[in-house]
């Protein structure tokens, strides 16, 4: 950035040195030294501030795009659900008007059988019942 070479810096500090004289010039140096990390301390502040904002306006950009993918499958799977219904309506009317609605009726109403239950197989390690 600055473009200061060691001569440059001796230079000023000679002059400084005269200008100021010894008593003065260690509470300078002091001072320059506090500034200095405080202008860097505050420029590491500055840049990991900036750093959080664009990682939470990231994270935004993608919430949205997530709530946007959301939104669009959530549409089409009411669509599929909306079409199966419809076409479930119309073989409904389609059997009603066939006449052959109580077949239908009676089919649902019939109780459901469950298979036999067959025993478990005998546990070879456990001696039979006596």
């Amino acid at each position: 950035m600055f473009d200061i070479s060691f001569s440059e810096l001796l230079l000023c500090f000679l002059v400084a040195l005269v200008v100021l004289g010894p008593e003065r010039m260690p509470g300078l140096a002091r001072g320059l030294g506090r500034w200095t990390g405080q202008a860097r301390s505050y420029m590491r502040n500055l840049t990991a501030e900036l750093e959080r904002e664009s990682q939470v306006a990231e994270i935004k950009r993608q919430v949205a795009d997530a709530q946007q993918l959301l939104r669009e499958e959530s549409e089409t799977f009411k669509n599929t659900i909306k079409g199966n219904v419809d076409t479930l309506k119309s073989h409904v009317k389609e059997i009603e008007s066939q006449g052959r609605a109580s077949a239908i009726t009676e089919a649902l109403a019939a109780p459901v059988v469950s298979p036999p239950e067959t025993p478990a197989p005998a546990d070879p390690a456990k001696p039979p019942p006596a």
